[in-house]
């Protein structure tokens, strides 16, 4: 297992709701249900639970020469029924594996208080054991080969509204001051605030290879809890198509996500969190 680097910022209680470490790769055609159930087979001692969900979508982060977007509408023509995305999941439902034709993900879910993420570097190690293992299973049935285009880490933050705050003033007390809403003079303070901001991910030549995307807005947990759900995605292209080109760029993303986390969120939340 990797250590964590020294120089990124550190909480001791961070508002970590999930956490999901991906790679999207060249579609297996052949791929078909009942391969993913052989597939399981490999996995059912750590993740002995299942769940069946639709596939996701292709997603890529693509750029112009000037790196700016560039929006390629998609059209899929179906003829059969799609093969479905399979959750293989650990038996306190914390921790679970997505399989699809162009996709693996692994996933940490905090499922209740008390709950504990594991950090970064122990995830890297079972995504990489289980995408390891998915490739030597899709060799030996005999499907082809894993061919990475896509790599993806999303955190996703639950921060909790301080007591007596109000929903209009949930992003001042959480959030640096500038992205407070402004006071109008005829409608007054703002009901609530979304905030999307997006960022380029560029490589030690200044090329873009992939994008940071910060989501904010107001939430409520089951609970009835007010919360922020604030959820950061670093997504983009790894420079070769080796397991360790993968983890590579999920290790950049990872950098990118905690120090712009850190960056954005105000101190007095950092010590509610614990900064260290």
């Amino acid at each position: 297992m990797t250590s964590r680097p020294t120089d990124l910022p550190d909480f001791a209680s961070p508002p970590i709701g999930e956490v999901s470490l991906g790679v999207q790769f060249n579609s297996l055609e052949g791929l078909l249900a009942p391969h993913l159930g052989l597939i399981w087979a490999d996995f059912r001692a750590s993740f002995p639970l299942l769940e069946q969900h639709p596939p996701l979508l292709p997603v890529f982060e693509t750029f112009t020469n000037g790196g700016t977007p560039s929006l390629i509408p998609q059209l899929q023509i179906l003829t059969s029924v799609p093969t479905p995305r399979v959750f293989f999941i650990n038996s306190d439902r914390t921790e679970l594996l997505q399989v699809q034709r162009d996709r693996f993900h692994h996933n940490w879910r905090k499922v209740a208080e008390g709950v504990e993420y594991p950090r970064f570097e122990k995830m890297l190690g079972t995504f990489e054991a289980g995408l390891t293992h998915l490739t030597k299973v899709i060799a030996d049935i005999g499907l082809g080969q894993i061919v990475p285009n896509q790599c993806e880490l999303t955190y996703v933050n639950h921060l909790t509204v301080p007591a007596g705050t109000k929903q209009s003033d949930i992003f001042a007390a959480l959030l640096k001051p500038w992205l407070k809403a402004p006071m109008l003079s005829d409608l007054g303070a703002a009901e609530d605030g979304r905030v999307m901001l997006r960022y380029i991910i560029r490589d030690k030549a200044k090329a873009p290879i992939g994008r940071l995307t910060i989501g904010a807005e107001p939430a409520r947990k089951l609970d009835g809890t007010d919360i922020v759900q604030m959820t950061l995605v670093a997504r983009g292209k790894p420079k070769g198509d080796a397991l360790g080109d993968v983890s590579e760029f999920l290790k950049l993303g990872r950098r990118h996500i905690v120090k712009s986390f850190d960056e954005i969120t105000s101190p007095e939340m950092h010590k509610i969190w614990g900064k260290k």
